[in-house]
């Protein structure tokens, strides 16, 4: 998808800048040792790889809603008030990812009060969770400017999600990244498969559901080797179960009613132990 390549380039680029910026002031305080263009573009391409966001971006996800034409929900997503009554750091990192793609829905839809209402909830457990680090200063003050800019807002928000998984996983807090990543992903599901009453008679919703298929997938299999840690089992079980039912009927362009029904409830039921 265009979106894809869309949201990997600008990663790419923002973290190609950062790494070429470190080796160039590396050079610079060590004189007689210049680096090996050579090595530094393999160190490079291995930074990028290790640190890039792994998952489809939560905008894609809301941008197909977007797309079809389904509406806007008030009320739908986690309560930004309750951004403050977290207090486990599975807890602020799972609805960190909620909330992050409560705000990307909030963006796509130019829902300027619940853009400014999400990110704030969002700065809350980026103070809790001490990730300060991963962001400007000014990052407020540009979704303040930018709310009439829909464009410029997602690019903001979408380098927020970058930074905060680069960051996390070079403080080597990965399990921490892996917990943001499973709310953003958990979010975006359950909004998808909550837009309508009708999602089963919608070939376009039941698209957009498959299209998180590939996501999840890959988020279990990154999971995995932490599958027995007191931060991550449970979840990754609950993972597991999510595509156990996107297995039941194995297919690239429909679901069976019992498996979308399944689906529905399911996502609800692993969402509310978090947003509660």
């Amino acid at each position: 998808m265009k979106r894809t390549r869309t949201y990997k380039l600008v990663s790419l680029a923002i973290l190609s800048g950062l790494f070429a910026f470190g080796f160039s002031s590396c050079a610079g305080s060590k004189k007689d040792k210049k680096a090996d263009p050579e090595v530094v573009e393999k160190t490079i391409k291995k930074e990028i790889k290790e640190y890039s966001y792994p998952i489809a971006s939560a905008f894609e996800v809301t941008e197909m809603l977007n797309e079809i034409e389904a509406s806007y929900i008030v009320g739908m997503t986690n309560d930004h008030e309750k951004a403050g009554t977290y207090f486990s750091e599975k807890d602020r990192a799972v609805n960190l990812g909620i909330y992050t793609a409560d705000l990307a829905y909030a963006t796509t839809y130019n829902q300027k009060a619940d853009v400014q209402n999400y990110f704030k909830a969002s700065e809350t457990l980026v103070r809790e969770l001490d990730l300060t680090g991963a962001f400007q200063e000014d990052l407020p003050d540009q979704i303040e400017a930018n709310l009439d800019d829909k464009e410029k807002l997602v690019e903001i928000i979408t380098d927020m999600f970058q930074n905060a998984y680069s960051y996390l996983n070079q403080q080597g807090r990965t399990e921490v990244s892996y917990l943001v990543l499973s709310g953003t992903v958990i979010e975006g599901l359950y909004l998808t498969t909550n837009v309508s009453e009708n999602t089963f008679q919608d070939p376009k919703l039941i698209e957009a559901i498959l299209f998180q298929k590939e996501p999840l997938m890959k988020l279990e299999e990154m999971m995995e080797a932490y599958k027995d840690t007191e931060l991550l089992g449970d979840l990754y079980a609950d993972i597991m179960s999510v595509n156990a039912v996107y297995a039941l009927e194995e297919g690239a362009t429909s679901m069976t009613k019992e498996q979308v029904v399944k689906l529905t409830d399911l996502i609800a039921s692993i969402r509310n132990k978090f947003v509660q």
